[in-house]
């Protein structure tokens, strides 16, 4: 072979090696295990209020440079990789000192692995042996690295990646789970510890080996010292600072909340208050027990005219199999029971169709064939509008619903929710009675329409967004008006106005509390729409929303609690009809020993218990059982009726 030829092939082999190493270093570097990360629910505060880990099982969360404490990341460049700032991902000084120091110590002193070289080996886990040619394709990899990537994404694939015991990857994992707060703001020795971890994850775990955890944190606070000017004394207080003794693993507060919002929302802090939302998770949990039939709860805290949601729980118990807890009820379409009553009156009042002095006939009617009863199977005869709300009478709102035109109303509602429930067949007149079904986040929403009409926003689960209602349903003076009649006192002689649903069979059990600043909503229901005995909206809902309110301090004076500007309205037929019933009172909650109630009021009444006649025993009316009860007293066209709750309690031994 001439000359020339060895020449053309020597430039033919150089040209294909070039090649080679352009192509290498063009490819673009592979993400892989930087695009599986951790989904992580964030609370209003930043805390964990849910986390799915990886398919490989860790928790995971990417992370940027401004989302951790800058000493932090001073401690680590000055520990691990001093020139960070000046290589190309490949320190040869340090290479060339680390090759001196070992051929005068006989042995490996010290490493040369660059901060890069360290994320490469996170990001391609089989490039984590020592031989060799590992460290040359590790090399290579980092100086590729550095060519696509910035510096400042290098560090945040570093701090995403890093190992720091057992499942826990990334430094906003590392830093939650040691320390239970996020890595904005760390002491220096939480950040010389968070430093040393990640060299020996396991072995340097404070939970298991303690005195070796220590040790690490130490010789990093030691060997940055001179760099930050620490003195012996701060050098000494921050050696001496105690590492954690277990890791925090965040409790499941709001899984349903994280299926319910899209990856988009779940990157952003949520509206919801973490202590509020375990408040209520713990309620709904406790209110589902007891039931004869498989029952399950949802509960939903919403902030008036921001419509921020403040606390969200989909079911009690979200891994339950009997009471199916993996449904999200307040998605799930239900029957709303009496729940829009409020909302046909209101209407009906803004058209003038009714006034707020209105005397309905409940008596027995039929309607196209629909002959519709009431509640207790009971008739009242003429009744008011307040006592018709309160009661939540059926042939008063049907009425009422008859003269706005069913159909025309059943339209407002279904465009004021953006057709969402359009889909569905006309409910006719049974919408008042529970016909119209629909979900609890679709009730809450007309809620928020109805207590501040106009002002009101949509529902929204992001701090930063408010979405305002571009369509209007009420108008405010008819809508206070019905609130306002809605208004009662509970046991302890609170107001607030509410209204309670119960659906066919007492299969949903509903209710629905306006204080000052929010809406409280609560249901109850069976899963496979099995019917119960006594889940009803007044004493299974009610006493939960009780519950949530005292729990979150929602009872603060309210609108309600200022001097009304009201119509002063009669609760009766007729004023000389408004003390029938002098004791008990309208929500009085009774202790007894038994089943006998001492009553008083106009003698000359008939007396009646959930709608049936009873005879009197002296000045005593015997309940049926305890718990929640209609006392009603007529005489002639007038009635009264006052809710009263029993509470039995067991009879006082005498001595021992």
């Amino acid at each position: 072979m001439s000359a020339t030829s060895i020449v053309k092939w020597l430039c033919l082999v150089f040209i294909f090696v070039l090649a080679l190493i352009v192509a290498f270093f063009l490819k673009v570097p592979d993400e892989g295990r930087l695009s599986e990360t951790s989904k992580v629910l964030r609370a209003v505060d930043g805390s964990i209020l849910e986390r799915r880990l990886t398919s490989t099982g860790h928790w995971r969360e990417p992370v940027k440079l401004n989302q951790i404490d800058p000493q932090l990341l001073k401690i680590l460049i000055a520990y691990e990789d001093k020139r960070f700032w000046q290589h190309h991902g490949v320190d040869f000084l340090a290479i060339g000192r680390a090759v001196i120091d070992g051929v005068k110590a006989g042995r490996v002193v010290s490493g040369a692995s660059t901060l890069t070289m360290q994320t490469v080996r996170l990001m391609h886990p089989q490039l984590g042996g020592r031989n060799v040619f590992v460290k040359l394709e590790q090399m290579l990899e980092a100086l590729r690295l550095e060519a696509h990537w910035s510096k400042e994404k290098i560090l945040e694939a570093y701090f995403t990646l890093a190992p720091y015991g057992g499942n826990v990857e990334g430094i906003r994992a590392a830093s939650n789970s040691w320390f239970d707060k996020e890595p904005l703001a760390l002491t220096p020795s939480e950040a010389a510890f968070l430093v040393a971890l990640p060299q020996s994850p396991e072995m340097r775990r404070p939970d298991r080996f303690p005195d070796r955890a220590h040790r690490a944190k130490a010789h990093v606070l030691q060997a940055v010292s001179k760099k930050f000017s620490i003195d012996k004394t701060q050098l000494g207080e921050f050696v001496n600072e105690r590492l954690p003794t277990r890791r925090s693993t965040p409790k499941s507060l709001a899984p349903h909340l994280m299926d319910r919002l899209s990856d988009e929302n779940i990157a952003h802090n949520t509206t919801v208050v973490p202590e509020w939302q375990k408040a209520v998770n713990d309620i709904m949990i406790e209110a589902v027990l007891g039931f004869e039939v498989p029952t399950n709860a949802a509960a939903l805290v919403v902030e008036r005219k921001t419509g921020r949601v403040r606390a969200y729980v989909g079911s009690s118990d979200y891994l339950s199999e009997d009471r199916k807890g993996g449904i999200n009820y307040l998605l799930a379409t239900r029957s709303p029971g009496s729940t829009l009553k409020p909302f046909i009156c209101a209407k009906a009042l803004q058209r003038n169709l009714i006034t707020p002095d209105e005397i309905f006939e409940d008596t027995p009617v039929q309607v196209a064939g629909y002959a519709p009863g009431n509640f207790d199977q009971t008739f009242s005869g003429q009744v008011g509008l307040e006592e018709a709300l309160a009661r939540s009478l059926n042939i008063p709102a049907i009425t009422t619903l008859e003269r706005l035109n069913p159909d025309v109303f059943e339209h407002e509602l279904r465009n004021f929710l953006d057709g969402q429930i359009s889909h569905r067949k006309s409910s006719g007149l049974s919408l008042a009675v529970g016909g119209f079904y629909m979900t609890a986040e679709d009730l809450a929403q007309l809620y928020l329409e109805f207590a501040d009409p106009g002002e009101a926003g949509r529902i929204v689960f992001n701090e930063a967004v408010t979405h305002k209602n571009n369509k209007f349903l009420f108008e405010q003076a008819s809508a206070r008006t019905i609130q306002d009649l809605l208004i009662q006192h509970d046991r302890v002689g609170n107001k607030s106005a509410f209204k309670t649903g119960t659906s066919h069979n007492r299969q949903d059990a509903w209710t629905i509390r306006l204080t000052k600043n929010h809406i409280t909503l609560v249901w109850l229901g069976t899963p496979d729409n099995e019917p119960t005995k006594n889940l009803t909206g007044r004493n299974a809902a009610y006493p939960l929303t009780d519950k949530i309110i005292d729990a979150l301090g929602l009872l603060e004076p309210t609108r309600f609690d200022q001097k009304s500007t009201k119509p002063v309205l009669p609760k009766l037929v007729k004023a000389d009809c408004s003390r029938l019933i002098q004791f008990p009172e309208d929500g009085e909650w009774i202790r007894s020993e038994n089943l006998h109630l001492a009553v008083a009021g106009d003698r000359a009444v008939h007396w009646y218990v959930n709608g049936v006649p009873i005879e009197m025993k002296g000045s005593q009316i015997v309940l049926p059982k305890p718990g929640a009860h209609k006392i009603s007293a007529r005489k002639r066209e007038c009635i009264q009726t006052n809710e009263i709750f029993l509470d039995l309690q067991e009879k006082k031994r005498a001595g021992n």
